[in-house]
């Protein structure tokens, strides 16, 4: 394990890279790059997504006095009429049957993640269409004016969205707007996004399978340092460790495209190695590591026998860590729901510390000596499962784990469209987060 090369790789990284994007290729390239002059031969797999394209995106006060407010479009929601949706206005609190009352023929305004259940009540309530509340209060101006782009959940919305920063929120509701309009103006656009994925060969049992992931990609306004280019990092740097220490298993190291527009790239990947994830015995993912001021962090998705025994090794390495069987908002939920047994690892920030998703992601708050922390361990861990005599990971999850996997089935079912957004991983994973990352990840979200 080497800290600088790690440096000098996160360096080279970090960059705005947008799925879909030419800045995707290029790190895609990149980390194709690092592989095969390390000796592991890595191949890039593209895949399809579908990205929304906003046009135009409006919201004015008509009466009783006019005034406008700055939005952004919500993607894959319809498009309004060519001069837009004129209608009353409503803020609802929680979008309960007693906010619902009296919304025929206005628009609304809304707290939290609009989820096709919500949508669709709305719209059978006779709603024009709606504007979902953004962002934090105490954000620095320049922040507030980066709101992260959205996309809607299910099969063809009924209602067009906008997305609206808390602070404007706020003085929408206070000026008691009584006629508004909104405009919405966009249309969907299939990109390419890749997958990248090196394999260095197990001995005598390369039959099983332990798969390293971390996404690749970052989001608008952001260089994504931290967020992921560190996890990133985190599995390069262990590619390299394994490629020394040649491990009995089978490793196979991913570097997933797409996480940020809904864990797309690690989703595809297990869709298109559907038949190969028999041999899959464990996924360990990294989202988010290296910072200086923060605090170990472990999501298992997987059984609590697994969980004790990471805490046992944790405890014989001095390894200080919080730990907890759940779903994390990242591409390890994509194996769980395939059912591999999963974790994700990450070193989260204290409340107040570093920020993702704007453009305060640099590596500024970020530091080598600490990015080792978690490095260090996951490969003495990796080591130890990589070469056990009889495989040591159960293939069966903790009944939190189970009960999260039954409700995500329920809403895909519900009809949310493969690509669609996961609740927007970041900041809407501010206001959606139903696993811990949000709350953990960048105490921001």
């Amino acid at each position: 394990m080497d800290k600088n090369r790690a440096w000098r790789l996160l360096e080279e990284m970090s960059f705005v890279r947008i799925a879909g994007s030419k800045e995707d290729l290029k790190t895609a390239n990149i980390l194709k790059a690092h592989c095969d002059e390390a000796g592991v031969p890595a191949v890039i797999e593209d895949f399809e997504v579908e990205n929304a394209v906003i046009t135009e995106a409006t919201f004015e006060v008509l009466e009783p006095e006019y005034c406008s407010y700055p939005v952004i479009g919500i993607g894959k929601t319809p498009n309004t009429k060519k001069d837009g949706a004129v209608g009353g206005f409503k803020y609802i609190e929680n979008a309960l049957d007693a906010n619902l009352t009296d919304i025929k023929d206005k628009i609304v305004l809304v707290q939290g993640m609009v989820r096709p259940d919500t949508m669709k009540k709305l719209a059978d309530k006779g709603a024009l269409g709606y504007v979902m509340i953004a962002g934090d209060f105490y954000e620095e101006d320049s922040i507030k004016h980066e709101l992260r782009p959205t996309n809607a959940f299910g099969d063809n919305p009924p209602l067009p969205g906008l997305k609206i920063h808390i602070d404007d929120a706020e003085k929408l509701v206070r000026s008691n707007p009584t006629k508004v309009r909104m405009v919405l103006k966009g249309r969907k656009k299939k990109e390419t996004a890749h997958n990248v994925v090196a394999t260095i060969e197990g001995s005598d049992l390369k039959d099983e399978v332990i798969v390293w992931s971390a996404h690749c990609d970052s989001v608008p306004y952001s260089k994504g340092s931290w967020d992921n280019a560190t996890g990133s990092v985190t599995v390069m740097e262990l590619m390299h460790y394994f490629n020394k220490h040649r491990p009995r298993r089978t490793m196979k190291f991913l570097w997933c495209g797409a996480e940020e527009i809904g864990l797309v790239g690690s989703r595809k990947y297990c869709e298109t190695h559907k038949d190969e994830l028999e041999k899959v015995i464990f996924n360990i993912n990294f989202d988010m590591t290296g910072v200086t001021l923060g605090y170990e962090h472990v999501c298992c998705s997987c059984s609590e026998d697994t969980m004790h025994a990471i805490q046992y090794l944790a405890a014989m390495e001095n390894y200080p860590v919080d730990i907890e069987v759940g779903m994390y908002s990242s591409d390890s939920s994509s194996f769980a729901a395939a059912g591999v047994p999963a974790c994700t690892f990450a070193r989260l920030n204290p409340r107040g510390g570093a920020q993702i998703h704007n453009h305060h992601d640099t590596m500024d708050h970020l530091d080598p000596d600490s990015f080792m922390i978690t490095a260090n361990f996951v490969a003495k861990f990796g080591e130890q499962i990589g070469n056990a005599p009889v495989n040591p990971i159960p293939r069966k999850f903790a009944e939190k784990v189970t009960k999260a996997l039954e409700e995500r089935k329920r809403f895909m079912g519900a009809g949310e469209k493969k690509d669609d957004k996961k609740a927007d991983k970041k900041d809407d994973k501010k206001e959606e987060k139903p696993a811990k990352k949000e709350e953990k990840k960048a105490e921001k979200k």
